[in-house]
């Protein structure tokens, strides 16, 4: 797998230095030089958004995770031609990306379908749509919420896989437009458009909901 990809995301691992904590480009150079330590600490940072990014685009946790498995044994396997080109979380987005991509391809040759998650586990609300502050909701009203997920969540797995990924990174995720871009290889003017049709798409669907 091409390698690309670098980050200054800190986080709490410094291999035995006190002064400061490692990036992770410095994180999987240790990595790719044997320590188990630095790859364990990559993992603990990404491994959230990783699953958060794969159960939005499969609609399932367990797909999910499986898919999230299988993107940090990408990680590993890239850390020897490992250059840090780019934002790291970029990087793994991108091979993200790339292997829900081949579950979904998977799932439509073998004719699978990919359930709904009832429970809610790993997913947010309806990104990019606002919601009222469920702090405050009543019986009927949480009710109301839980059918506006699970909609949300179905009219997510509608969309064409290129607007879906686009709207899930940059809504969803946070990223840029320009770091949207680099994931999907496209233009940023195209992931523009893709986003938009997303919104588009989704608030026709819950339109019943949220009126």
């Amino acid at each position: 797998m091409a390698a690309g990809g670098g980050s200054d995301s800190p986080g709490r691992w410094t291999g035995g230095s006190a002064d400061r904590m490692k990036t992770d480009a410095e994180l999987m150079a240790l990595y790719r030089r044997g320590s188990r330590d630095a790859f364990e600490e990559l993992f603990a940072r990404h491994h959230r958004r990783v699953i958060h990014f794969c159960y939005r685009m499969t609609g399932d946790q367990s797909r999910a995770e499986e898919a999230a498995q299988e993107v940090f044994l990408r990680i590993a396997r890239a850390a020897p031609t490992y250059q840090p080109m780019a934002r790291f979380t970029t990087w793994v987005y991108t091979i993200a990306r790339r292997t829900t991509l081949n579950f979904l391809r998977d799932e439509k040759e073998h004719g699978e379908k990919v359930s709904i998650d009832p429970t809610g586990e790993g997913r947010d609300a309806a990104d990019g749509i606002a919601l009222p502050d469920s702090r405050e909701w009543g019986p009927e009203q949480s009710a109301w919420g839980a059918q506006l997920q699970e909609r949300f969540l179905e009219a997510l797995q509608k969309l064409p896989e290129v607007n879906r990924a686009a709207f899930v990174l940059n809504r969803g995720e946070g990223l840029s437009y320009e770091e949207v871009a680099t994931v999907l290889g496209v233009t940023v003017q195209a992931v523009k458009s893709r986003i938009f049709r997303a919104r588009e798409a989704l608030l026709a669907e819950l339109s019943g909901l949220l009126e």
